[in-house]
């Protein structure tokens, strides 16, 4: 992990809330090679949907950036069962955060927030422009909207306040890391588990779900904190910025993809019985073009590093 080619960092006191989950830990590394004194927080650290508790953050560590990565979220059950919760909640640890950040002089927040704050319906390739004109996906949809929310109040305290923020939307995240719990995983740790699981049993067949056909974008968690660190540093205002490669990606491809990485010479079977999901998802990733950021981590790689990792952490 190199440094971002910037001293915006360097000296500097970050906090990251939900720095020590699988996108905060790579953030909090990138962080501290380009220079900077990171705090990586927990949820044992701070109640975020307390105010008191925020204020006690911002006296004991007086940060000078804070990175937002914390929230309240889940699988598509989680979702469906607590809206109210994960709206709620990600709202206010996100105003919480913002006003105190105002109120004792820190200069920039940078919130990462989700794809989930796009319409169901924006047109492919998601271009930021199109956040507003429409409703969130309905399942996760509280949980976009409180994102959103924090989009506006950013933009509202640069207004009044002069407090500089920086939103960043990141495409699905994958890499060394992640989550292998098969009841919370996303689809490339779950097929990564599942096809080097099938090389280990000696089984003939793995089966996925769907038709394969829906196209997906995935970003390497390395290239996710690099692009933090880079456009944390030099986007201007808090306009959204997606983090991504602009790359779609076929479901049927990742799994070919991932059975090659990991070794299986089986069949891959799909169950057309289970849902797809939406058709298409893929972000417009100009905007983070033009302030320099370009992943680099190719799709291949990033799979074959991904499945080497979770072999050793099995042993």
């Amino acid at each position: 992990m190199e440094p971002v080619a910037s001293n915006f960092w360097t000296g500097r006191r970050v906090v990251v809330t939900g720095g020590t989950g699988f996108l905060g830990g790579w953030t909090t590394r990138q962080l501290t090679t380009s220079g900077a004194h990171v705090a990586a927080l927990g949820r044992a650290d701070y109640d975020l949907t307390d105010h008191a508790a925020v204020e006690r953050l911002f006296t004991e560590l007086r940060p000078e950036v804070v990175v937002h990565l914390a929230a309240a979220c889940g699988g598509i059950g989680a979702n469906l069962a607590n809206p109210g919760h994960f709206l709620h909640a990600n709202a206010l640890m996100g105003l919480h955060l913002i006003d105190a950040a105002r109120r004792h002089g820190a200069p920039r927040v940078i919130l990462i927030s989700t794809t989930c704050a796009y319409p169901e319906d924006a047109p492919i390739p998601l271009n930021e422009a199109s956040l507003w004109q429409g409703r969130p996906t309905a399942a996760t949809g509280p949980y976009g909207m409180a994102k959103r929310l924090l989009h506006e109040a950013l933009a509202a305290y640069r207004t009044q306040y002069g407090l500089p923020g920086v939103v960043l939307v990141p495409a699905n995240l994958y890499g060394p890391g992640d989550h292998v719990d098969p009841e919370n995983s996303h689809v490339i740790a779950a097929l990564v588990r599942r096809f080097v699981e099938a090389v280990e049993a000696g089984a003939s067949e793995v089966t996925c779900w769907g038709t394969g056909t829906p196209t997906r974008e995935f970003l390497h968690v390395a290239d996710a904190a690099r692009g933090i660190a880079l456009l944390g540093a030099r986007a201007p205002t808090p306009d959204p910025i997606n983090l991504g490669t602009g790359q779609e990606t076929p479901i049927r491809e990742l799994a070919r993809l991932i059975a090659e990485a990991a070794g299986f010479a089986g069949s891959i079977r799909w169950d057309t019985s289970r849902p797809d999901g939406q058709p298409r998802r893929s972000l417009d990733v100009g905007r983070a073009q033009a302030l320099g950021f370009e992943a680099e981590v190719a799709l291949a790689d990033g799979l074959r590093a991904t499945v080497a990792w979770f072999r050793a952490q099995k042993r």
